[in-house]
């Protein structure tokens, strides 16, 4: 690439990694051309609660949208943790920054790289739901000089060509001609944990297992009526027998947002439902997600039948994608794509925001090496990712026993985290249940001073 010649960028995936890295290469490099793809005809704006959570916060601040972001909250004041019997309970508030600011909590420092930050509520302060953030990160990306975004198209192929004299470039087609065949300085999968882009460049993986750690949950979500009679300004978790968990979590719009989940340490129970997410229907799909919470006890019954009808189910596993490397050649993979830390680590998106901005920086240092720029991008990146993706031993299985002796612990765990003198000690629940707390305080690198030529 000629020192004149703009860079010319292919992204693949419009959620909400995608976006971010769209607006820093372009806040760095004005005048790169950058295209996102998206296999969706439409901006895909589901999804359940996700939190901005340490390192990622002031990145988001840096972009403008910190304060659009506490506007969508999910309305959601804290956790409640519903007991065996359904009636007794253990409450944990939300707390914020604003609270860190005012001094009853700390404020992390950034005197090293990585720090470890135990001091997170069980609901962020900068909680909101997924599908709120994407379209944030949509409206405020769609309109800049020099980005495109081009729905209803995925790649088909990626073909790297080095040439004697010339920068690394890849050659990519697309499946439905929305674009021509096209050759890229840059080509990023942001397309998530099952990323297409990510089996383009590196295959299944040597274990043929597309790089995914399965951790022994499979979770169903969707959008319920709210009921006045059961439904508060709290979220309620409620595990019943079989590792079965229940978690129904108010949203902004007057609706609740229902999370049924199956764990279980032993991987053959989910062989059905396993092959199902791959190759079933969306009733069969529903169908053992009703077979597994038959009898459940709480609220089974208004669960699965809203689950029937809700217009918004999908269902996932949970897993972590786990990469020797993230990059080959002048193609990389950034958020879940790289290293989805899975959404009981609470910090899945934090990484993706912060992947995103790191990534752009580092192509803004170095434009006349692409493939130097992204090893760069994770050496920085890996630190904190790494301490993302170290789970609490046991996770999820420590907290969605099997039998009613485990949840009747768990249920005399949470009440002594619950009380005040615990709480006042920090964010100690985050410990148990990382998929509310754990998280890093890690300080992102400065690149304002960064402008590609």
């Amino acid at each position: 690439m000629s020192s004149t010649k703009p860079l010319n960028i292919l992204i693949s995936g419009s959620g909400i990694c995608g976006p971010s890295c769209a607006y820093w290469l372009h806040r760095f490099l004005p005048t790169a051309q950058i295209t996102i793809i998206e296999r969706s005809p439409e901006p895909r704006l589901g999804g359940q609660a996700v939190d901005l959570r340490s390192a990622c916060v002031p990145i988001v601040r840096k972009m403008g949208l910190l304060e659009m972001v506490k506007e969508k909250n999910t309305t959601e004041m804290g956790m409640e943790f519903v007991y065996l019997d359904t009636k007794r309970k253990a409450l944990f508030p939300k707390t914020g920054e604003e609270e860190r600011q005012s001094g009853k909590i700390p404020t992390p420092t950034c005197h090293t790289r990585t720090q470890t930050n135990t001091l997170q509520p069980v609901t962020s302060e900068y909680e909101i739901l997924r599908g709120d953030l994407a379209e944030i990160l949509y409206n405020t990306t769609k309109s800049l000089p020099n980005v495109a975004y081009i729905f209803d198209e995925t790649i088909t192929s990626i073909t790297q060509v080095d040439t004697p004299g010339l920068p690394t470039a890849a050659e990519v087609t697309f499946k439905n001609s929305h674009l021509p065949p096209s050759t890229y300085d840059l080509v990023i999968g942001a397309d998530g944990q099952m990323s297409r882009t990510r089996r383009l460049i590196f295959g299944h993986g040597p274990k043929n297992d597309d790089y995914l750690h399965r951790l022994g949950q499979y979770s169903a979500l969707f959008t319920i009526p709210r009921d006045p009679t059961m439904d508060n300004e709290y979220a309620q978790w409620y595990n019943a027998p079989g590792g079965r968990l229940f978690l129904l979590r108010p949203d902004p719009y007057g609706t609740t947002r229902a999370y049924l989940s199956v764990t279980d340490k032993n991987l053959s129970r989910f062989d059905e439902i396993d092959e199902l997410l791959r190759t079933g229907t969306r009733a069969q799909q529903q169908a053992w997600f009703e077979r597994e919470f038959k009898d459940a006890g709480y609220q089974t019954e208004r669960c699965l039948s809203a689950m029937i009808k809700a217009d918004d189910f999908y269902m996932q596993q949970i897993a972590q994608v786990r990469m020797p490397q993230w990059s080959k050649g002048c193609c990389v993979l950034v958020g879940d794509a790289a290293y989805c830390p899975s959404p009981i680590s609470g910090v899945g998106t934090a990484a993706a925001i912060v992947g995103s901005y790191v990534l752009a920086g580092e192509v803004a240092k170095s434009l006349h090496d692409i493939p130097a720029a992204l090893r760069e991008y994770e050496r920085v990146t890996r630190g904190f990712v790494d301490k993302a993706q170290r789970l609490v031993p046991g996770a999820p299985q420590i907290a969605n026993p099997q039998s009613v002796w485990g949840i009747r612990v768990l249920n005399a765990v949470t009440g002594v985290l619950a009380s005040r003198f615990v709480q006042g000690l920090g964010g100690l629940v985050g410990r148990l249940f990382p998929a509310f707390g754990g998280t890093t305080a890690w300080c992102p690198p400065e690149y304002e001073g960064v402008k590609g030529v």
